[in-house]
This record gives C-alpha cells, sequence and structure tokens, in this order.
C-alpha cells in the first residue's frame, strides 16, 4: 500500500463546550452579512467563490433546507473558522466546533452584540450610558 502524501493529525474527541448550534451560527452570519454595505454582497460571494443565490437564502433565512457546509464556508470567508460535527451521531443538525475557548468567546460576545442590537464602538459613551466627555 502506497502512504498517503497527506498526512493529518489524528481526530481526538472534541470538547463539546466549544460548540454552538446550527441556528445559533446561522443568526451570526446573517447578521454579518448584513453589515456589508449596499451592493456588496455580489462580489464578497465572486471573490470568496460562494454561490451567490445561496448565500442571498441564507442571509434571507429563505432557503428550504439548512445548509451547515455552505454556512462552515461563509464562516471560513468571514475569518471564523469551525469544525463541523454531529453530536449525538446520529443528530440531522450538525454542530459547529470551535478551535478553542478564545474564538468561541469572542463569538459569543460579536452574536450578543448583534442580538442586542447596541453594538460596542469605540467612544459612544461610558458603561452607565453618559455620553463620552470630550477631551480638553
Amino acid at each position: 500500500m502506497v502512504p498517503s502524501p497527506h498526512i493529518s493529525a489524528p481526530l481526538g474527541f472534541p470538547d463539546l463546550q466549544l460548540t454552538v448550534p446550527y441556528a445559533d451560527v446561522l443568526r451570526y452570519a446573517q447578521f454579518r452579512l448584513l453589515m456589508l454595505a449596499k451592493g456588496e454582497l455580489k462580489s464578497f460571494c465572486d471573490q470568496h467563490e460562494l454561490p451567490y443565490t445561496s448565500i442571498v437564502g441564507l442571509k434571507n433565512n429563505s432557503l428550504k433546507r439548512e445548509e451547515p457546509r455552505l454556512l462552515q464556508r461563509l464562516l471560513r470567508s468571514l475569518d471564523v473558522t469551525t469544525e463541523l460535527i454531529r453530536i449525538p451521531p446520529n443528530s440531522v443538525t450538525p454542530r459547529f466546533l470551535f478551535a478553542n475557548s478564545e474564538a468561541l468567546s469572542t463569538f459569543q460576545k460579536q452574536l450578543k452584540c448583534f442580538d442586542s442590537g447596541t453594538p460596542p464602538l469605540p467612544d459612544a459613551g461610558h458603561a452607565d450610558g453618559a455620553p463620552a466627555s470630550p477631551a480638553p
């Protein structure tokens, strides 16, 4: 038998605390797509070799079925690296596994900001809601 030129690391058991469900990742991706400037989605899809019609369907939540592989490709284009896993193995919808707790934490913080509708902008004000005072 000829050895494969593609040597990969052995698969360990995933840390299930680093996983999120499809619905959370879909919501995150939809928010990120809405952040693109008007008219930029087509060029974004072309640049990342993503199917424009399917991405529009994903953005508008009008796909007829879940598309976890498409969603994973989109996440990679958004610089969010995940792996798909099926836990439990007979589940219909996979979960998305983050590489480490920092990546998961960043994802969760961004999703929380998207869900709240108040992104943390620099110099947007103090934590108590008062406007930032101008520098003397």
